[in-house]
């Protein structure tokens, strides 16, 4: 069985963990460690499923704001069930639900399933909020880069905080197709310093993803 199990741990900084394993969400709460990375191949019949909605659904996508329930996955089931093979999409999505609710037990999330066709944050920044689950299906996902490429543009007038020059293409990691990650934004105690630094999916012509983010809010 191939063995895809790596720490990226620099000298100095943060660490990202990625495994095959799901339990590896569970070193999110190590001080040291800023991104977690749950390897889970998308199969051939949800990547489909996933461009197929997209380039039917409209463009604004489902947003919630509230807590976790058997209303909010009832909700979430409904999005796909015109879609074929949409209980892939259904599954996936309820997987990561549940996931963050056994991680952090949340009063209240933000969810967002959106439809792209294009980037949406195509420039690197700083993870805010406390912490984010991303996943996307039906192509790469986010993008992300290690704090020691990361260098910044010198502060203009009355900026205050620096712009994240573009960094080199072989410093950038990207998510692969059903990867599930957690990134650590700034406002975690203690990780003002380590928010993860990352950017949208990249996009190529006609290119049709899912993509699926999960905000801790309270």
């Amino acid at each position: 069985m191939l063995d895809t199990s790596q720490t990226i741990e620099p000298l100095h900084g943060p660490k990202y963990l990625i495994d095959d394993v799901a339990g590896v969400f569970s070193n999110i709460y190590d001080s040291n460690t800023s991104l977690t990375c749950y390897c889970s191949p998308s199969s051939w019949a949800a990547t489909q499923a996933a461009q197929s909605y997209v380039k039917k659904a409209h463009e604004e996508g489902f947003q919630y704001q509230g807590s976790i329930s058997e209303e909010l996955l009832k909700e979430i089931e409904a999005i796909f069930k015109d879609t074929s093979h949409g209980d892939l999409l259904y599954n996936h999505v309820a997987l990561m639900v549940e996931m963050f609710q056994a991680l952090f037990e949340p009063k209240e999330i933000g969810l967002r399933i959106l439809p792209c066709m294009h980037s949406l944050s195509p420039a690197f920044h700083e993870q805010k909020g406390i912490v984010k689950m991303v996943s996307t299906i039906g192509g790469s996902g986010e993008r992300w880069v290690e704090r020691q490429f990361v260098k910044f543009a010198p502060l203009e007038r009355h900026q205050i905080s620096p712009t994240i020059l573009q960094p080199k293409e072989n410093d950038v990691n990207t998510l692969c197709d059903g990867d599930i990650a957690l990134f650590k934004g700034k406002d975690w105690l203690d990780q003002e310093h380590n928010a993860v630094i990352t950017a949208s999916p990249a996009f190529g012509e006609q290119c049709a993803k899912l993509c699926v983010y999960i905000d801790y809010l309270s």
